[in-house]
């Protein structure tokens, strides 16, 4: 019998999904305004993750060098045991939650060792410096309909290769072109972009903001500006002394991008009809990423294209803001707790004092995920860990004890989108495979256990304390699989901002690329796959040396030697590699897949340092400098 669910894996799209599990089979959910009835095939294929032979389904213990079966009552008295010991010390604990997965109840871990007062990390390894600025921009984070991209003439697309991260945003942009609307992506390259683009502009990496202000500088050479549209602006003063201090040729010169290419970008936005801008995760993982995001939001904005329909600045919109929580039926306060910085972890807990003692892990794969993870696994050997995880993943392999969750499909749960505006039930469709446990379920049983106790409430309670925020119904979204939140289909109508003087805001500063060190010339970008999200990839598709692609007017190219190995070196180590070519590559850009695994030696955050963005403590993995070499 077939049921409908939902994706909960950490994409946008959060498809609503007809599972039958007699059949083992997947597909998009044709009632839905916004799946139509297909997903990607990261979704038609998750069977074969919940079936898959090396799948772990029992909890397991460290016993030397190796693991063993262990029962739940085991395993859990353990972990009490060792938590009970730290209770008077939460700080020597820490909880490591990513998003690995997301819905109401699996906020379970978050509130649990909230509870208990232990260290947390901050800081963000995926799009927190562009949220950052685009609530620094239009004081909330938001964009319009997604569907409303239909009604653009044109849009820029700002790097975002949508057939790898948003199957149903290509579908609308395929739509749109039908309709005639023209498409230009600007990005480094070695992307699938010049399948939906009519037009495709090469960047070097991580200088975006300059190509935006040299647009921006042709708007005011052109003298063409809006008056209603700089009434809505704060500091427009700033910005034009900001443009005006920098020759057009200087700004060209920074995102190496020819003036004829800017001026085309330029007649995009000035033309007559309305141009929708698309952003990419991509492009604010730099140093001065938030940068970026904002000098293009700035373009958007100049040139009348906020707040209208078939405009518009997609970035993202927060997946939990149709939601409510339900923490406040376990405490009555927030503890004051430790916080570890995430992107530089291994040095966090090499420096933590008191030193941490017991981690639990769930929803990140943390050891794999964050910079200098070689500095992580080897200070993860030392406290007591915990890592749920339904596989043996470099987390799992430092870990004391690893407990089975359930996955996708096998537990209920109801969760929102980060690009659209629909509320989806995700029912548990599968039984759990052998002992897997929802995570909800484990910490239930080990709050239990506590010498004093940590009683969650009930999943229904839970539940439907979360949906009262946008007052939904659990017994609609049961029988429906999923509702609507009301949100305006236009963001920022009239150009009415959400900061409390209703009005836009512009960065105030250009910051030029750092000093290139010459002996790493070259940008380390990590994309994603195609065929995978982030860490969740077999091992039989790891073997071997992974794979980096370069142009052969990269500087390096006619220096390697075919007959020998090839190395990527970064300041902090080196890995082998194999090296393709790809000429729609800026020569300065080196491209590899991420999520490939430290023990197969496919990881590139093994030789990634831990570097900072300029806003929302983001991690600056592609302003990771790098060389190849012969070895």
């Amino acid at each position: 019998m077939s049921k409908i669910t939902a994706c909960t894996m950490d994409c946008g799209d959060n498809c609503s999904l007809i599972v039958d599990a007699e059949n083992r089979t997947i597909k998009g959910n044709s009632r839905h305004p916004f799946t139509k009835g297909f997903c990607c095939k990261k979704g038609t294929r998750y069977f074969d993750r919940i079936d898959a032979e090396d799948r772990i389904t029992t909890p397991q213990i460290k016993d030397g060098s190796s693991f063993r079966e262990a029962s739940w009552d085991e395993a859990l008295n353990l972990i009490a045991g060792k938590i009970d010991a730290l209770r008077d010390t939460p700080e020597k604990m820490l909880h490591a939650r990513g998003f690995g997965y997301r819905g109401i109840l699996a906020k379970a871990s978050q509130v649990f060792f909230k509870k208990l007062g232990t260290s947390t990390l901050y800081g963000a390894v995926c799009d927190g410096t562009g949220m950052e600025a685009c609530v620094r921009d239009f004081g909330a984070l938001n964009h319009n309909n997604p569907e409303d991209i239909l009604n653009a003439d044109r849009v820029i697309n700002w790097g975002r290769d949508m057939t790898k991260c948003s199957i149903h945003q290509l579908h609308l942009i395929h739509k749109a072109r039908k309709n005639g609307t023209e498409v230009l992506t600007i990005s480094p390259g070695g992307d699938d972009t010049a399948e939906f683009s009519d037009v495709n502009v090469v960047i070097r990496p991580g200088t975006d903001r300059f190509l935006a202000a040299a647009v921006l500088k042709l708007y005011l050479e052109a003298g063409d500006l809006n008056p209603w549209v700089l009434n809505r602006c704060a500091n427009w003063p700033a910005l034009r002394g900001l443009i005006d201090g920098y020759k057009l040729s200087e700004l060209t010169s920074m995102c190496e991008v020819p003036t004829a290419d800017v001026e085309m970008i330029y007649d995009w936005y000035a033309d007559t009809g309305n141009v929708a801008t698309i952003l990419s995760w991509g492009l604010q993982r730099h140093f001065y990423g938030g940068e970026n995001v904002r000098f293009i939001n700035a373009l958007a904005m100049i040139s009348g294209n906020i707040g209208v329909s078939g405009g518009g600045s997609y970035y993202n919109i927060s997946s939990s803001r149709n939601l409510g929580s339900w923490e406040h039926l376990v405490m009555d306060e927030d503890p004051e707790r430790r916080e570890l910085l995430v992107q530089n972890l291994g040095e966090e807990l090499r420096n933590a004092d008191p030193k941490v003692e017991f981690i639990w892990v769930d929803g990140h794969n943390v050891v794999n995920q964050v910079p200098d993870c070689l500095s992580v696994a080897e200070q993860f050997r030392k406290p007591f860990v915990v890592s749920v995880d339904g596989f043996m993943t470099d987390t799992a392999m430092t870990a004391d004890v690893i407990l089975p969750p359930a996955f996708m499909f096998e537990r209920e749960d109801v969760l929102g989108s980060m690009l659209h505006n629909y509320v989806q039930y995700c029912a548990e469709a599968v039984e759990p495979r052998g002992q897997a446990r929802s995570d909800f379920d484990m910490l239930t049983d080990l709050g239990a256990r506590l010498a004093d106790p940590i009683a969650l409430p009930d999943k229904e309670t839970c539940l439907k304390e979360g949906l009262k925020k946008g007052g939904f119904s659990l017994e609609e979204l049961r029988t429906n699989g999923f509702v609507k939140a009301n949100h305006p289909y236009v963001a920022f109508e009239n150009m009415q901002f959400a900061h409390l003087d209703g009005l836009y805001r512009f960065p105030e500063t250009l910051t030029a690329e750092p000093q290139r060190n010459p002996d790493y010339p070259f940008n380390l970008i990590t994309t994603v796959r195609r065929k995978y999200l982030h860490s969740q990839i077999p091992e039989k598709d790891q073997r071997g040396v992974p794979t980096v692609w370069v142009s052969k007017n990269n500087p390096a190219w006619g220096l390697l030697n075919p007959a020998e190995d090839f190395y990527l070196v970064t300041p902090i180590g080196a890995m082998q590699v194999q090296v393709k070519t790809d000429d729609s590559i800026h020569p300065r850009a080196v491209i590899m897949r991420r999520g490939g695994w430290m023990k197969m030696g496919h990881n590139a955050n093994v030789i990634s340092q831990p570097l900072m963005t300029d806003m929302g403590d983001g991690t600056a993995y592609y302003s990771q400098t790098c060389r190849l070499e012969n070895r």
